[in-house]
């Protein structure tokens, strides 16, 4: 039951973590500093299949009327560029990213934090059909590096980006999603290939695995939701003080754990 427990509570963090503007690596990352606690690489990489299938359902629609319509073709050229940067940055800095150190979680926390707060207000005109292509790539940038930056979300950077060059909010909260869905498919496959060959083993066997990505997808359709309520209201930014109370709150940690005892 115990390793149920862990591994439900894996999939809870991964779901809301992934696409609230929190940070799932930061999360992760911290919990493994405080706790101790590691799941195995293939557990994590076995749950961003079911927050991929969140998004999937979630634009399930939108993605339909995508391939139906020849005119929102032009959609298409401007995730297709946005992919291009966020899957070169990805990929450059993927062996970093897989050993870097808790202070640089803190420093994405802060990152993400001042993004957030700074799109309070931010609203433009255009919708993501006619987009400017040169701010679709920058859109994509900024996802990419947000992605080997623990702490600094990759949906809350590519949100508020959108934001800053224009975009609707409720227009840069879909073209954010749509964005990630290839990358979050590539990246899957990249990672899947090296560490799922073997199995996937969870402690607690496959009812924990199960209840994991289970938990995975109803709280990340929530989140996303959520999320889509808080960035059409202007309530988007209110993230950024959480992550400012979570940099805070792990640097205090880190540092406490770093001082001479006595």
């Amino acid at each position: 039951m115990k390793e149920f427990l862990e591994a439900v509570c894996l999939g809870v963090l991964q779901g809301a973590s992934e696409f609230l503007p929190i940070s799932s690596s930061g999360h992760l990352i911290a919990m493994k500093t405080v706790l101790g606690y590691e799941a195995p690489t293939a557990f994590d990489v076995a749950l961003h299949l079911p927050t991929l299938l969140a998004v999937l359902i979630y634009f399930g629609r939108d993605i339909f009327r995508l391939a139906a319509s020849p005119f929102r073709w032009q959609v298409f050229w401007r995730i297709g560029l946005g992919t291009v940067p966020a899957a070169a940055i990805g990929l450059a800095f993927r062996s970093w990213r897989e050993n870097v150190s808790p202070w640089v979680v803190v420093v994405g926390w802060c990152l993400s934090s001042v993004y957030l707060l700074l799109s309070r207000n931010r609203e433009g005109e255009w919708t993501h059909p006619r987009f400017p292509l040169a701010r679709a790539f920058l859109v994509g940038g900024t996802q990419g590096i947000a992605a080997v930056i623990p702490g600094f979300s990759r949906s809350g950077a590519s949100i508020a980006s959108g934001l800053w060059l224009g975009l609707r909010r409720e227009e840069a909260f879909r073209f954010s999603f749509l964005l990630a869905i290839p990358v979050m498919l590539g990246a899957g496959i990249v990672e899947g290939r090296h560490v799922l060959g073997g199995g996937v083993s969870v402690p607690g066997g496959w009812p924990a695995l199960c209840g994991a990505l289970g938990a995975a997808l109803v709280v990340g359709l929530l989140a996303i939701h959520l999320l889509a309520r808080a960035v059409t209201s202007d309530r988007f930014h209110r993230f950024g003080w959480y992550n400012l109370f979570a940099a805070l709150a792990f640097t205090i940690y880190l540092t406490t754990r770093i001082l001479p005892s006595g």
